[in-house]
C-alpha cells in the first residue's frame, strides 16, 4: 500500500466515532453486547433515541407490541441495524462537498446509505443466507475514503477525467496514478483505524478489484450494492459507471440473475425515496 503521509496524517486527525458507535464496533469484534450499556448511552441523545424508536416500531421491524424504551428498541433492532442507523447519522453530520468527485455535500453519505439498502435488497432477492449480516455496514462505508481524499488532496475532477481519457484508465486507476493511492485503499486504512472487523475492512479496500484473487460474499455484496446504487443514479459524480469490478462473478456467487438485479434496483430506489422523505430531501 502506498498511501501518502499527508493522507495517513489526515486519517489520524479524523473526528473519532461517537462513543455508542465505538461500543457497537467492539461488539461486532467480540460478538457480545451489553444492551443496557448501549441503551444508557443512547438515551442521552434525544434525536438518536427518537430515530431508533421510530425505526423499531416501523413496518419493517414492528412486533406485536409497541416499543417505548431505548433498551427495548436496541434489543429489537440488533447490533448491526443499530450500528447502521448510527453510522448513517454520523456520515450525515460529516457531509462535505466533494468537487474532486463532482459530488455535492449530501451525495457521499446518501451514496453509502443507498448501498446499504441495496445489500438488504440483494439479500431479500437472492435469499442467500450466507451473505454476512454486516455486509450492509461495509456497503454503507465503502466510499468513506473519499472524505479524506477531498480534505487533503487539491485537484479538480477534470484532472482525473482528462487522465482517464488520455490513457484509457478508470477513475480509480487514474486516482492511483495521480495521488499514489485510491479512495478504496484510504477507506480500508480508515476502517482499520476505527477497528472495524477485518472482513468489513477487506470489502471496503477491494471493492474496485477487477479480478479478486480471494472473492467472498461480503465483497461480492458490496460490489453489487455499489453497482445498484450507481444504476439508480445516486452518487454517480465524475466517475460515473467507469470502473472495473468482478460484477459477473459476484452475481454468480451471490445467485443474482439479470431479472433479479432489475428487481433489486427497483426495491432499492423505493427504499431510497423513503430515506429521502425521512431526511427532508427535495427531488
Amino acid at each position: 500500500m502506498s498511501i501518502p503521509d499527508k493522507i495517513l496524517d489526515g486519517i489520524d486527525r479524523l473526528e473519532p466515532l461517537p462513543i455508542t458507535v465505538q461500543k457497537l464496533v467492539v461488539a461486532l469484534n467480540s460478538q457480545t453486547i451489553d444492551f443496557n450499556e448501549i441503551a444508557k448511552t443512547i438515551e442521552y441523545d434525544g434525536a438518536i433515541t427518537s430515530n431508533i424508536l421510530r425505526t423499531a416500531n416501523s413496518a419493517a421491524f414492528g412486533g406485536r407490541t409497541r416499543i417505548e424504551t431505548a433498551r427495548d428498541a436496541v434489543v429489537r433492532l440488533g447490533t448491526v441495524t443499530l450500528l447502521d442507523l448510527l453510522l448513517i447519522g454520523y456520515l450525515k453530520s460529516m457531509k462535505v462537498a466533494a468537487p474532486l468527485y463532482e459530488l455535492t455535500e449530501d451525495d457521499l453519505w446518501l451514496h453509502g446509505a443507498t448501498a446499504s439498502l441495496a445489500v438488504k435488497a440483494i439479500t431479500k432477492e437472492t435469499r442467500n443466507r450466507k451473505i454476512p449480516e454486516v455486509a450492509n455496514i461495509a456497503a454503507l462505508i465503502h466510499d468513506i475514503g473519499k472524505l479524506i481524499m477531498v480534505r487533503y488532496l487539491k485537484a479538480e475532477a477534470s484532472t482525473i477525467t482528462n487522465l482517464c481519457e488520455e490513457k484509457g484508465l478508470t477513475f480509480v486507476e487514474a486516482e492511483k496514478e495521480l495521488f499514489g493511492c485510491d479512495h478504496a485503499e484510504v477507506g480500508g486504512a480508515m476502517a482499520r483505524k476505527w477497528a472495524f472487523p477485518e472482513p468489513i475492512t477487506n470489502a471496503i479496500e477491494r471493492h474496485h478489484e477487477a479480478e479478486p484473487t480471494e472473492p467472498d460474499l461480503m465483497l461480492d455484496a458490496v460490489v453489487l450494492a455499489n453497482l445498484t446504487t450507481k444504476t439508480v443514479g445516486v452518487g454517480l459524480g465524475a466517475a460515473g459507471m467507469t470502473y472495473r469490478a468482478d460484477i459477473a462473478g459476484a452475481k454468480t456467487r451471490v445467485g443474482l440473475t439479470h431479472e433479479g438485479f432489475d428487481r433489486v434496483c427497483i426495491q432499492t430506489a423505493t427504499w431510497v425515496q423513503d430515506l429521502k422523505d425521512t431526511y427532508g430531501f427535495r427531488n
